[in-house]
């Protein structure tokens, strides 16, 4: 199965696939930094259950869904995840509710799923190096996969990022820091229009990335007796996971195994939250870009701006979602800790979520996605 066409979110054109397509959105740029704009289609096969490999490992257990090349010398542990009741709210109060637990991917993050396609897609391409921009855990994936492939990684990230995390990163890839990560965005860009020998892997707008990512949605629906959830609620930074799972259960619905979608749900920092903004105030014809955000240890979910903006949008207004946005106060008093602290904002996000409604139990099954570990916090 190979991406057949693209498809521009903001203009609807359509064109042949090719890695590198000449239609952009210059006018949604950022300081040369891009918005998130196609989608890719393919033809999905006519199956009436999810078909997974009993020889593969990792996500290529799903390769029959996923239009990249998938290198089995590249794809490592990462899926298979845990999806777990959770005990915390009371039972006789809510209906289901369950944590899917990433925490338990290869380098204890997400973003291992989307890595694994990217370094294969690039890997089959002949490039001999990667670069992406990253706060961290992008960058510990990449260094991670880039060595199983042989490839040389190069990552820019704000000077900021904890030194646990840069310990990780300077064992496999190359780094090079910025005093933020909207330099950092920049710097990456600069640096791939001049260096056209190194694969630009940003995670935001890559469509290999983000096939890897949709595996989860799957999982889940496995993992629920071949059932869809009634929402889903998901940390946001730059979306990548969002559009991700989006995909997968959108495939579910192509595919006619399933007639539903689940209800998206969105969380992200309060005062840093341009996908809650941009929601409440309707801005669809421009992207959303906050004067100013304040300095958090919840910086996987705090922006000014988001590149997959208008995605994101569209799939909480078509899936009839929500918005929802949390303090540093409400994600301290989560009440698990066992995750990363960007991660935990999905516990109050879900509480804010039944307090809209007016009875618990109108939530039906519900699947919180707790995107990374605390290891090395």
């Amino acid at each position: 199965m190979n991406i057949e066409t693209l498809s521009c979110d903001i203009c609807n054109h359509k064109e042949p696939y090719s890695r590198n397509p000449t239609h952009e959105h210059s006018e949604l740029e950022l300081g040369g930094v891009p918005v998130s704009i196609w989608t890719p289609e393919y033809h999905l096969p006519k199956d009436n259950e999810i078909k997974i490999s009993r020889v593969n490992k990792g996500i290529s257990k799903f390769s029959r869904y996923i239009p990249v090349h998938l290198d089995k010398k590249i794809v490592s542990n990462e899926g298979n995840t845990p999806l777990v009741k959770c005990s915390e709210f009371p039972a006789n109060t809510y209906s289901e509710v369950y944590i899917k637990d990433e925490s338990h991917n290869p380098t204890g993050s997400f973003k291992d799923r989307g890595i694994a396609a990217l370094v294969s897609e690039a890997s089959y391409s002949g490039m001999k190096k990667i670069a992406i921009p990253s706060t961290g855990n992008a960058a510990i994936s990449l260094g991670y996969y880039g060595n199983r492939a042989g490839i040389g990684t190069i990552v820019f990230i704000p000077q900021d990022t904890p030194r646990s995390k840069v310990n990780q990163i300077e064992k496999h890839s190359e780094i090079i820091s910025d005093r933020n990560i909207i330099e950092s965005y920049e710097h990456f860009f600069r640096f791939c229009k001049k260096n056209k020998e190194v694969y630009n892997g940003f995670p935001a707008n890559n469509i290999y990335y983000l096939q890897g990512l949709k595996t989860t949605a799957y999982e889940i629906f496995m993992q629920l007796g071949n059932r869809i959830p009634d929402q889903v609620i998901i940390p946001v930074g730059s979306g990548g996971n969002f559009v991700g799972l989006y995909h997968g259960f959108r495939d579910l619905m192509n595919m006619c195994i399933t007639k539903k979608m689940p209800r998206f749900v969105s969380v992200q920092l309060q005062d840093a939250d341009p996908i809650t903004v941009g929601f409440r105030e309707k801005q669809l014809d421009r992207l959303m870009v906050l004067d100013s955000i304040p300095k958090t240890k919840a910086e996987a979910i705090a922006s000014d701006t988001c590149f997959n903006y208008f995605k994101i949008l569209k799939i909480i207004s078509e899936t009839k979602g929500h918005a929802i946005s949390v303090s540093e106060a409400e994600i301290e008093n989560a009440p698990i800790m066992n995750f990363e602290y960007s991660s935990m904002s999905v516990f109050p996000a879900f509480e804010k979520l039944a307090a809209k409604k007016d009875r618990y139990n109108d939530l039906g099954v519900v699947v919180l996605i707790c995107t990374a570990s605390n290891k090395g916090d």
